[in-house]
């Protein structure tokens, strides 16, 4: 009988400016067979390009990085290294800096104070997809994103769009949302698409923001 092989690790790119932090990452990931650092800058000079020729699943991304900003950085490698994923690992979470960071396509947030198995949560669900914001940036989520009027507090949306919504800001696919839910992936399909329509969304991170502003993302990723 066979040994079932184990999946490849993730590949992680760094992009952190402090040697110190970016070295005990590197070394602590390295300790890990889930993962493996496929490469790392101390400036944003190189870091799209990097992404484009290394093509890791997660980008670990400090926004304030000298060179090239951590935003800029976000917006080529969502628009030309689709295949990676973008975590941002900051010590700056104002309000506008986590507007800017989800707009630039940044799926997960995590504050540089948060535990070292925080990230690595963080990590997990980026790279498969599925969002995940640490505690203190999701205070500043609610903060960046009005709630709806207060005599509205469903927003329009019906409960089983709530809960859709949910799944969809979480980075599930339809196949996923309908197996959840016990739907069709059609109906599924549907609810996607009048979501987009109801919200004005344009993209995930619309959805995203849509998805705090509601109160149905919460700290960390979304529920399996």
């Amino acid at each position: 009988m066979s040994k079932s092989k184990s999946p490849p690790p993730t590949t992680v790119y760094l992009a952190e400016d402090h040697v110190a932090i970016r070295e005990l990452l590197v070394r602590h990931l390295e300790m890990l067979p889930a993962y493996r650092v496929v490469g790392q800058a101390s400036d944003g000079t190189l870091v799209a390009a990097d992404c484009q020729r290394l093509k890791p699943r997660v980008l670990v991304l400090d926004l304030g990085l000298p060179g090239v900003g951590g935003v800029e950085i976000a917006q080529t490698v969502t628009r030309e290294s689709p295949h990676t994923r973008i975590l941002v690992f900051t010590a700056h979470h104002t309000p506008a800096v986590v507007r800017q960071a989800l707009e630039a396509g940044a799926l997960g947030m995590v504050e540089k104070s948060a535990p070292f198995d925080t990230l690595l949560r963080a990590l997990e669900a980026v790279a498969v997809g599925r969002a995940f914001f640490g505690e203190a940036i999701t205070q500043q989520m609610q903060q960046a994103f009005q709630a709806p009027a207060a005599n509205d507090p469903s927003g329009g949306l019906t409960p089983r769009e709530h809960e859709v919504l949910k799944l969809v800001a979480g980075g599930r696919s339809n196949k996923e949302i309908a197996e959840q839910l016990g739907i069709s992936i059609k109906t599924a399909e549907n609810h996607r698409h009048n979501l987009m329509t109801k919200l004005d969304a344009h993209n995930a991170a619309d959805l995203t923001r849509a998805a705090f502003q509601f109160g149905v993302l919460v700290a960390g990723a979304a529920p399996r």
